[in-house]
């Protein structure tokens, strides 16, 4: 990263900060552990953010930003086959595999229970996974889906371990068989 490169340096401290988050949580990230991450000064940490919190902010809005290009290829994949159940089942299997995004969707959905302003940032997954599946089973199917995905994203989490393929047809199919 050049020095003199305000953006890219920015840049730097919330990619820290996110990898930080999904390491040791979002309330565990201080200033100092960040700025070791991303390889800059600490003063840099308060420079470019007001504060704690909006540099943590900043590392859950990343985080975000990421699931939600995970839904849009969700999408894509969706619209390609018809909404096919298999292939969300095969999606959602991906994603539970992929350890950062559960600990990020963690992350996002304990942020957004505890603190207010986090709270529309915390369910922007759950509000365009229920709208992409709204089109294939209709929004009551749609919001279940969503908060039986909720269910097994923190399953994951907690248990260590991705339920198999099999299982999650054995939850999604019903919902999908229906509009």
């Amino acid at each position: 990263m050049a020095k003199r490169d305000p953006q890219a340096r920015r840049a730097a401290i919330v990619k820290a900060a996110a990898d930080l988050v999904i390491e040791v949580g979002p309330e565990r990230i201080t200033h100092r552990l960040v700025a070791e991450r991303a390889g800059v000064p600490l003063g840099s940490t308060t420079q470019y953010f007001t504060s704690l919190d909006d540099l943590r902010t900043q590392a859950l809005q990343l985080l975000a930003k990421e699931i939600d290009d995970d839904l849009d290829a969700v999408r894509r994949s969706l619209v390609a086959s018809g909404g096919s159940p298999a292939l969300l089942v095969d999606r959602l299997h991906e994603y539970l595999h992929n350890s950062r995004n559960v600990a990020a969707d963690v992350s996002l959905m304990s942020a957004g229970a505890f603190d207010s302003d986090l709270r529309e940032l915390s369910l922007r997954w759950q509000n365009n996974f229920v709208e992409i599946l709204n089109e294939y089973v209709g929004h009551d199917s749609a919001l279940a889906l969503a908060m039986l995905a909720d269910g097994v994203v923190v399953h994951t989490a907690l248990h260590g371990t991705v339920v198999s393929k099999d299982f999650l047809h054995t939850l999604v199919a019903p919902f999908m068989a229906q509009k």
